[in-house]
This record gives C-alpha cells, structure tokens and sequence, in this order.
C-alpha cells in the first residue's frame, strides 16, 4: 500500500513495536529449545507429554534410524489354513507393451505383513478404509519380548495382564495410542512357507504364544492402545481355538498388527516409534457389503541411533 512521506511517522512506532515482539519471540524460541536440550535427561527421568513417556521424545521419527519391520511378499510366503494361496503372472513387458505389468490372479487380504480390521471379527465394525487417519502415523512401539521364555518352556502359553504390569515396572507405563506387540523370534520361520519342521520344534504354525483376551482388554481399557500384533501370524496363541486377542482387540475398535518381520528384534522394548502403510482397499459406493477386513501393509520402525 502506497503512503506519502507525511505518513511514515505514522507507521513507524508499530512497525518498530512489531520488530521487538518478534525479536523477544525468536530469542524465547531459541532459548526454550536450548533448555529443553540441556534438560532433556531430566525430562527422560521425570516428565511425560500427552501421557507418552518422554523416553519416546528423544526419538524423533525424522531423524531416527529405520527400521524395516515386515515380511516380503512373495508366493512362498506362509498362508493361514484355508486362506487363499499368493499366485501372480507377467501381465505387460516393457520390450512388447513399453511398460511392465503384473497381474495379481489369488490373494488373500490376511497374507503376508499386513492389518486385520475391526469388520474382520464383528459385524457392522470399522473396515480397513474407515480407520481413522491416527492408525497410519507413527506410533509408540512396545515391544514384549518372550524369545528366552519359549527357549525355556515352549510356546504353549498366554501373555497375561500380570506380565504387562511386570513389564511396566520395568520399562514404564505403556503409552495411549502405541502398538503393543510380541517379540517371538519365530519370524525366522517365515521363508519355508507352509513346510512344518518336524519334532517338538517351535515353528511358524505351532506351539506359538499370544495374548490373553483379559490382557487385551486391559490394554484397550486402561492404557488406550491402538493395537496389538506379533511377529507371527497374528496376536493369538496357536492353543487358543476362540482366538481371543483378535475377537478382543477388534470389539475395542482396535487393529491387529501381523506377520511382523526379524527387524523387530532390532526395536527397544521402549522409547520406539512404528509407522503402518499401505493401501486402503475400499468397495465401491452402494455396494451391499461393508468393504475390506484387513489389508498388507508395510510397516517401519524408529529406533535410536545411539
């Protein structure tokens, strides 16, 4: 806006009063972000924001190392009894068509690294494109490790309320929104597919442990999660017939995270961050039917480079 040089003394005394408020608001600025670095151990020891214990502030998903958290999908992967085998063919080339195609002919939505859906297990719930925004961000990973207890006793056995509450005293309280899974080590079992390794042997089909439904619920109801998942076919312990985890975890509006790769064995049981991606298979409108249950994902974590 064009003003005569009369006017000037007019606009001076604001604009010079606005030059020192953003002078004081810039060096306020760098002040707080040097507190805050100089503190930042203290914060570790004694604060918390948005009930997130500041151990997961000092990873910043930016900066943090990368970690890949799922399983390649390829038509050797292991499928769950009764779902459907991974077929695919060369659909296009580039040297007869200018551009490679592939064609996906068998696939069920539940293979490989992937996200079951509330709708998977209950009627009229959240399908996979109705999931809030908040599940596909990154979130506070926590991650039960029970690799030592099933090299000592097997894998017949549930991860009950009383090993969280033991795994809290230990590490901190498990953060509102976070993703709680089960570090198995049977992710190393992944490659051979649908082959069993014979004997009393822990494989990917058998002798796998999971979370107790009370523990699900407990985990919903008093810590406000967003999931649970394992680094097997899913949250649920193979000796459990009413699949308590998954029928527990989706009743809570929650998803289950499954088929989680070795990387997991890189996170920290505390202070990691995970982010969940990948399509959001839909139906279209005005068909009869509520759209898809679940769907592959990948899934990176977020760990200190220290």
């Amino acid at each position: 806006m064009w003003r005569s040089p009369g006017a000037r003394s007019e606009v001076r005394r604001p604009a010079l009063l606005a030059a020192l408020i953003a002078f004081v608001a810039v060096g306020a600025t760098v002040f707080s972000g040097a507190w805050h670095l100089k503190n930042q151990g203290t914060l570790a020891a004694s604060g918390s924001r948005d009930g997130i214990a500041a151990a997961y502030w000092q990873v910043d998903p930016r900066t943090a190392k990368p970690v890949r958290l799922d399983q390649p999908l390829t038509t050797q992967a292991p499928v769950f009894p009764g779902d459907p085998p991974f077929r695919w063919r060369v659909f296009t080339t580039v040297p007869k068509d200018g551009f490679l195609l592939e064609h996906i002919t068998s696939l069920g939505t539940h293979t490989g690294t992937h996200i079951s859906a509330p709708c998977h297990f209950h009627v009229r719930a959240r399908c996979l494109a109705q999931l809030p925004v908040r599940f596909f961000t990154p979130r506070p990973l926590v991650v039960i490790d029970v690799r030592a207890r099933i090299e000592r006793a097997g894998g017949d056995f549930f991860v009950g309320v009383s090993d969280l509450t033991r795994f809290e005293h230990m590490h901190g309280r498990i953060p509102p929104g976070s993703y709680v899974v089960l570090s198995t080590g049977l992710s190393r079992f992944y490659h051979l597919g649908n082959r069993r390794l014979p004997g009393p042997f822990d494989d990917y089909f058998d002798n796998v442990p999971g979370f107790s439904g009370a523990a699900v619920d407990w985990l919903f109801m008093r810590r406000h999660i967003l999931g649970v998942g394992a680094d097997t076919f899913g949250p649920d312990a193979t000796f459990d017939v009413n699949f308590e985890a998954t029928t527990q975890a989706t009743a809570h509006g929650g998803i289950t995270l499954e088929n989680l790769g070795p990387g997991l064995a890189a996170m920290r049981p505390f202070g990691d961050w995970i982010e969940v991606n990948g399509p959001r298979f839909a139906t279209a409108p005005g068909q009869h039917r509520p759209g898809f249950s679940g769907g592959q994902m990948g899934m990176t974590g977020f760990t200190s480079r220290r």
